[in-house]
């Protein structure tokens, strides 16, 4: 690591007007990785003027968001990843809070978890596991949410621990994290500005099949409202309401790379609505490093 006296002579130069002194200055900076970024942060908050704040500020972002990149495309290429929603949704909420740390929001799951299987009965019947799950996960932590909300907050991880409120793509995901922590074969089925969770009859390994996968669904379950159960006919009238043509992926439950996909696709369209073109970018990308096309 550099000392402290030649990062702040680095950052002085960012007001350079000279291209090729800038480029090579933000790839000294970049070199050292995240590691510098504690010192970048200090020289922030230290007179600068502000184009340097801006691309001080600028070039925080990119090593931040390289460190979300990389570990997302560790994510997908892991064999792992289809038993690790929990990894693939805390990756995504470190894009707005980079300090989050994943052992800390493991034991915040592992608490509700914990809280849960203290009263289930694995010789209850499906119903009725739901049932008690719902009353400790609603009723005990005081979990709730909305459909959906123009603040990227509401569809992040470490807000929705915090506060026990989220979007049904947020809630949706943290109930499926936890009911397959408890070996409940619980999945995520997304639809268009709505989420919802499915109980089949068994574990589901293979999700390539989606209009063979509908036929193991016993009953679908709305995060947002109290963990409420339905039917598919609900979802039927939900698409013909939007005005959506009828799709098998619609009624059935979805691999964990779809799910962080539709989280994404959330946040592109959020970002595209509040003219934010520098994170409709990111997450363009980070759809695209999950799916292996452009959104």
């Amino acid at each position: 690591m550099l000392p402290e006296s030649e990062i702040q002579a680095l950052v002085r130069l960012l007001d350079d007007d000279d291209k090729e002194v800038l480029d090579l200055v933000y790839t000294k900076i970049k070199s050292f990785g995240p590691e510098i970024i504690p010192s970048l942060e200090s020289a922030w908050t230290t007179e600068l003027n502000p184009l340097q704040h801006d691309r001080l500020e600028e070039i925080i972002h990119d090593i931040q968001f390289e460190i979300v990149s990389d570990e997302l495309s560790v994510w997908v290429e892991s064999e792992e990843n289809e038993n690790n929603l929990l990894r693939g949704f805390y990756i995504l909420s470190k894009y707005f809070s980079p300090d989050l740390k994943f052992d800390e929001i493991q034991k915040q799951v592992f608490k509700i978890k914990q809280s849960i299987w203290l009263e289930l009965n694995y010789n209850q019947t499906p119903l009725e596991q739901i049932q008690i799950f719902n009353q400790v996960f609603y009723g005990y932590h005081g979990f709730n949410g909305i459909q959906i909300s123009e603040k990227f907050e509401h569809y992040n991880l470490d807000h929705l621990l915090q506060t026990k409120h989220g979007t049904s793509i947020g809630l949706g995901i943290l109930y499926q994290i936890i009911a397959r922590e408890l070996n409940l074969p619980v999945y995520g089925v997304p639809l268009i500005k709505y989420y919802v969770v499915c109980f089949c009859k068994r574990t589901i390994t293979d999700f390539s099949d989606a209009a063979e996968l509908e036929h193991e669904i016993m009953f679908y379950i709305n995060p947002v409202n109290r963990g409420s159960l339905f039917s598919r006919n609900e979802i039927k009238e939900y698409l013909e309401k939007m005005k959506i043509d009828t799709d098998a992926r619609y009624f059935s439950p979805a691999s964990d790379k779809t799910i962080i996909a539709e989280l994404i696709s959330y946040f592109i369209e959020l970002s595209f609505l509040k003219k934010m073109s520098d994170k409709e970018t990111d997450f363009r990308k980070l759809f695209q490093i999950v799916m292996g096309q452009n959104y």
